[in-house]
């Protein structure tokens, strides 16, 4: 029985701590387990402010995957380590570059590793269209990278989209009560579910999740767009069209994304519609967290108010974000 037994971390880095799932990892940790040493990762000189602000108990650091001495900082004494990355990453330099740092600590007994990818999905599936920088080239050498580096990670996969883009696809909702999305099928998922199962992960002493992929939905919702404009109309109590047109994406989200990346976000939905009957609701997330996870019409019911009040956004749909990256 020993041998199924892992080490719960007592010290845990967080990368993207001031994100929508670090964030939420964070306060579920400080909640559920103040005994562990937090030290939680940032890139942005604002951000580490805003986190040590929020977080007075807990070690901020700034550290770059592209920096082999602020990673090695970073995962100084580190027994647990939750990695996530931006959408639009490289991902085999800064993979190559934590992993050196990790070995050189050898502190680490659970690697918690975030990815997005279609389960058993050969690279000969997936197009030129999708390209360098997307989810379906990046993430499968994210994952080659640390497989072969025999550290102790776990992969948490995102069979799902993130509920929280409600908040940009609001924006046709309120200006021309009209869901305007390229059309596919996909499971769906809270992104604070995502950050629970991520700790309860850790504070479990279950080894057999050493090496697992564990793909991830909500267990209820695999829906299409227009179904989805359905459920917001039952939400609101009035009709909401529904428009999956490129013509309708490119003129409304144009002016808010960019025409590039209006382009890529096509081409990528396009690539997921194609490959929909890949993805299989599945009960592991209810499992882990002990409850139901967030169903779609239970976070636009929670998110109501503010949604119709305002225009939302997300950080991957910011023109400002992706200018700066050509």
């Amino acid at each position: 029985m020993s041998a199924f037994i892992k080490q719960i971390p007592k010290s845990i880095l967080i990368f993207g701590a001031a994100a929508h799932i670090g964030r939420p990892l964070t306060e579920f940790l400080t909640r559920e387990a103040p005994s562990i040493k937090l030290r939680l990762a940032t890139s942005s000189p604002k951000k580490k402010k805003q986190l040590q602000d929020a977080f007075p108990n807990s070690e901020v650091v700034e550290a770059n995957y592209n920096d082999v001495a602020s990673l090695s900082a970073a995962v100084s004494d580190i027994e647990g380590v939750f990695i996530i990355t931006p959408g639009g990453f490289s991902e085999k330099e800064a993979m190559t570059n934590l992993v050196t740092a990790l070995r050189q600590a050898n502190s680490a007994v659970h690697i918690i590793r975030l990815v997005g990818i279609f389960p058993e999905l050969s690279s000969s599936q997936v197009p030129t269209s999708v390209g360098a920088g997307s989810l379906p080239v990046e993430h499968p050498i994210a994952k080659r990278i640390l497989d072969e580096s025999g550290l102790p990670v776990t992969y948490i996969n995102s069979g799902a989209t993130f509920m929280d883009n409600f908040w940009i696809q609001s924006r046709s909702v309120i200006a021309k009560k009209t869901l305007i999305w390229p059309e596919h099928r996909v499971p769906f998922m809270d992104p604070r579910d995502i950050a629970e199962v991520a700790g309860r992960l850790f504070l479990s002493n279950n080894a057999k999740h050493i090496g697992a992929f564990h793909t991830m939905n909500n267990g209820y919702d695999w829906l299409s767009f227009e179904e989805v404009a359905g459920i917001i109309s039952e939400v609101l109590g009035e009709p909401i069209a529904y428009d999956g047109s490129f013509k309708g994406f490119s003129e409304f989200y144009g002016p808010i994304m960019g025409p590039h990346l209006v382009q890529i976000m096509w081409n990528f939905f396009k690539f997921e519609e194609a490959h929909e009957e890949i993805w299989a609701l599945n009960n592991f997330v209810e499992r882990t967290l002990g409850r139901k996870p967030t169903t779609v019409k239970e976070w636009l019911l929670e998110h109501k108010a503010k949604l119709m009040q305002e225009a939302g956004d997300v950080a991957w749909a910011s023109k400002q974000t992706q200018e700066q990256k050509l």
